[in-house]
């Protein structure tokens, strides 16, 4: 009876660990189907041009971005910045602990203007890097079900966040499609904005360098069951995208 009892609740267990394995090894292959975290990491740096637009709001925002993966340093030079370009031109920076502002050159202490860099900083380097974090201490993984979409076959994987990781704890909902084992689309809030309905990612990938990159990206509002609700698409494009670059670290310096 006793050893009935431990193999019954051994394989209570063993049956309770099957979705969160079953979740980081979906999110392995993705990885690795993308190019791989080592060689993603071994690029050492990015520099990109992005543009997005969402007519909703209206917002358009256009920068050339550099990233340096170590501390996640990130610095920006905005050609349009619809939320704070009346200010005067806007350059951001990230050093790895502190973020800057400036506006034409000079360093703004304005603490609004402050906390949208910070978003911005924060949030334009993690969507570029995303994937390959999605192996980071701190992150939960788990495979809530199956679905079909136009024919297509995908796993859907639950990513949620402990509480001292980032700024803002947002949750995520994947989309990986069973045959090529890319992220098609996703769910996503914005807790930093209060926006706890979820906004639906699709995505359209280039290879560079060997690294599988969402170089086109369309976002619209929808519901947790991936239906549109929202009535006007908004849209990111990455282009000029170069790895590996000698980057001026004094750039990420006030």
């Amino acid at each position: 009876m006793k050893y009935l009892m431990k193999s019954l609740l051994l394989a209570i267990i063993m049956i309770s660990q099957i979705p969160a394995q079953n979740a980081e090894k979906i999110v392995a292959d993705m990885i690795n189907q993308l190019g791989g975290k080592k060689t993603f990491y071994a690029m050492k740096n990015v520099t990109y041009n992005v543009e997005y637009k969402d007519p909703n709001t209206p917002m358009t925002l256009d920068s050339k971005e550099i990233y340096v993966f170590d501390k996640e340093r990130s610095y920006a030079e905005y050609s349009e910045h619809s939320m704070l370009g009346e200010k005067g031109k806007v350059t951001e920076a990230y050093d790895g602990e502190n973020v800057w502002i400036k506006f034409d050159g000079k360093i703004s202490n304005d603490k609004q203007a402050n906390s949208i860099a910070r978003f911005w900083r924060k949030t334009n380097y993690y969507w570029f890097a995303m994937f390959f974090k999605l192996q980071d201490d701190g992150v939960h993984l788990k495979h809530i079900g199956t679905k079909k979409i136009e024919g297509r076959d995908y796993d859907l994987i639950k990513v949620t966040f402990g509480e001292d990781i980032g700024d803002a704890q947002d949750t995520y909902v994947l989309y990986i499609n069973k045959k090529t084992k890319l992220v098609d689309q996703l769910l996503f809030t914005i807790i930093a904005f209060n926006i706890t309905t979820p906004e639906l990612y699709k995505f359209n990938y280039e290879t560079i360098d060997g690294i599988k990159i969402p170089t086109e990206r369309v976002e619209i509002s929808s519901n947790w069951d991936g239906e549109i609700i929202g009535k006007k698409w908004a849209t990111t494009y990455w282009t000029n995208i170069k790895f590996n670059n000698k980057i001026d670290m004094t750039i990420f310096s006030k």
